[in-house]
């Protein structure tokens, strides 16, 4: 579950120099993959197992994200709508991202998997640590207003 935890936290950290780098896309890519590496981690967490192989679908994840406990629509909402600009299957996905988008990407990514890490690892000090000490940035990200007509 910690490898899981761990390899998020170097995917967000990377992501953070390709945006460093002007290299939005890979940025994004990068996102993707720390969600789903914490997703991963609470689904090691959840079913006390560690496969040899853990593949999750978008599908996969309502369930692990969104509880009666804690009910994150808002959380699989874009942790999904990232992945589908990831994948490539809309012209949207090739239009090129502004800077402020990518900050505001790397910020709510940042605060998801914060926000995963708590509910998974009961130390504070073995949590994901935010690439962020403070919010800079004060509005959220609608990544559902760049895919027209999607829902």
């Amino acid at each position: 579950m910690m490898d899981f935890q761990k390899l998020a936290e170097y995917q967000i950290k990377l992501a953070q120099m390709m945006r460093d780098h002007h290299q939005f896309h890979n940025c994004l890519i990068l996102c993707d993959q720390a969600m789903f590496s914490m997703a991963k981690a609470i689904y090691v967490h959840r079913n006390q197992i560690i496969p040899l192989y853990i593949r999750l679908s978008v599908t996969d994840l309502f369930p692990l994200i969104h509880t009666d406990a804690e009910p994150n629509l808002d959380m699989v909402l874009f942790i999904g709508t990232v992945h589908y600009l990831v994948s490539g299957e809309d012209d949207v996905s090739k239009e090129p991202m502004k800077l402020g988008e990518v900050d505001k990407l790397l910020y709510k990514t940042d605060s998801i998997l914060e926000s995963l890490s708590q509910r998974i690892v009961a130390d504070p000090s073995k949590r994901y640590p935010s690439i962020y000490k403070e919010n800079p940035f004060n509005e959220s990200l609608d990544l559902l207003s760049i895919i027209p007509d999607a829902f």
